[in-house]
C-alpha cells in the first residue's frame, strides 16, 4: 500500500500547473528577474522559474530567482510587461525547500492560484493561458 501511495503522489506532482483553484497567504521576497531564455532539455537547474509569452518556448522570456507580486516588470531592466501574457512554463529552481512556484491570477498574490513543482515545464494549460499575474516560491505544491 504504501509504494501506490508513493507512485500516486509523483504521478500527481508529475501533473503540470493543474487547474485547480486556491488561495496562499501572501508573503515573500523581493522580485528578482533575468531577460535570458533557458533550455530545459537536459539543463541543470539554475534557480528560476521561466515563463514565455508563446507556447512551445516561443517569444519573450522571463526568469525570476525569487517572489515577483507584479509581473507587469519583468526582464533586464524590469523593460517587459509578461501580465497575462504567460503561454509555456519551465520551473528550473532548486529542488528542495521552496523549490515549487505558485502562480496567481492576479497581481499582489490575489485570486485563484494554481502550482507548478519543481522540474516541471509545458504550455500552460487553456484555464491559465494569459491569465497569470504573479508568483510566490513556495515549499510545496500540496498535491
Amino acid at each position: 500500500m504504501r509504494k501506490f501511495r508513493t507512485l500516486l503522489l509523483a504521478g500527481a506532482l508529475a501533473v503540470p500547473l493543474l487547474a485547480v483553484p486556491a488561495t496562499m497567504a501572501s508573503a515573500g521576497a523581493a522580485p528578482a528577474a533575468a531577460s535570458t531564455t533557458a533550455e530545459p532539455s537536459g539543463a541543470a537547474a539554475d534557480g528560476n522559474y521561466w515563463v514565455w509569452e508563446d507556447t512551445n518556448r516561443g517569444g519573450h522570456s522571463c526568469g525570476w530567482s525569487g517572489n515577483d507580486s507584479d509581473w507587469r516588470t519583468c526582464g533586464a531592466g524590469g523593460n517587459f510587461n509578461m501580465n497575462d501574457r504567460a503561454s509555456s512554463w519551465w520551473n528550473n529552481g532548486y529542488a528542495g525547500s521552496f523549490g515549487d512556484v505558485r502562480v496567481y491570477e492576479n497581481i499582489g498574490y490575489g485570486g485563484a492560484s494554481t502550482c507548478a513543482p519543481n522540474g516541471g515545464s509545458g504550455n500552460i494549460p487553456w484555464e491559465w493561458n494569459d491569465r497569470i499575474s504573479s508568483h510566490k516560491w513556495v515549499t510545496n505544491c500540496g498535491f
